[in-house]
């Protein structure tokens, strides 16, 4: 089952000039990535209705075509430079519907996480109600968040709440920080090993997708609060905030599908 957000009235829109424009947007030559972000199956050049989701999954290309969608953009594609370049199996059986039905995939990785109005990350910050500051979580070069303070400080219970409100559940939360909590830093998905630069940076609480096994102990060891609000669940707003965008910049139906995954 999936939830499906709609926006928009469809007007005709060239893929190509989706795509130079996203490239552009997303500053997509800037990122030193690990796949490849922008158009990883071409379909048709005529595009009225678009679906966005966070990952490339034959459930997510059904649901679009449920929706008649010619576009299908994810932050998570369907192509990452470790795999195989053998066309067989789950790639096979995931490419079928998008070449059958003539549907383009676009995936956005890090670009889609750092952007400073439509990322993931600007996207946390502006529903947990921090205001930005400096730049957090460099990768490569480049810096894929920033920091976020809450202008009054706020207990570890009124911070749970708010995840609770905003995210839907307040994940892995390790209480080891201090009181009154002010400054967050924020870096979604999967990104635990960044506990350190965290505290250099002086934040009171790290808040990422994923936690590992190292992570308990040196969060108690540096004293700071660390929360792991799910994979999925800190990478939903980047894409959809995108989808808005795209329907308002070209005219086109939104669809922005929502499937359950508690990772």
């Amino acid at each position: 089952m999936n939830l499906a957000k709609k926006t928009g009235i469809a007007h005709m829109a060239h893929l190509s000039a989706i795509e130079s424009h996203l490239l552009e947007l997303l500053n997509v030559s800037a990122f030193d990535d690990y796949c490849p972000n922008g158009v990883q199956v071409r379909g048709g050049e005529e595009v009225t209705t678009l679906v966005t989701g966070v990952s490339a999954s034959v459930a997510l290309f059904e649901a679009a075509l449920a929706h008649n969608a010619q576009l299908i953009i994810t932050h998570h594609g369907m192509f990452w430079n470790k795999d195989s370049r053998v066309v067989e199996g789950q790639l096979k059986q995931r490419l079928k519907p998008l070449l059958l039905h003539d549907v383009t995939l676009m995936g956005f990785h890090l670009p889609l996480d750092a952007h400073p109005e439509l990322g993931n990350n600007a996207q946390l910050l502006k529903m947990l109600e921090l205001e930005p500051g400096e730049p957090f979580a460099g990768y490569r070069g480049s810096a894929l968040s920033r920091l976020g303070r809450w202008r009054t400080p706020r207990s570890a219970e009124q911070v749970k709440a708010l995840l609770v409100e905003r995210l839907g559940a307040a994940g892995l939360f390790l209480e080891f920080g201090p009181e009154q909590i002010q400054t967050v830093a924020i870096c979604s998905g999967g990104a635990p090993e960044l506990i350190a630069e965290a505290q250099r940076a002086g934040a009171d609480l790290y808040l990422t997708g994923e936690a590992s096994e190292p992570v308990y102990h040196f969060a108690q060891e540096m004293g700071m609060h660390f929360v792991a609000a799910g994979h999925h669940s800190t990478e939903r707003f980047g894409v959809q905030a995108l989808g808005e965008h795209l329907a308002q910049e070209f005219g086109l139906t939104h669809h922005y599908v929502e499937l359950n995954n508690p990772i």
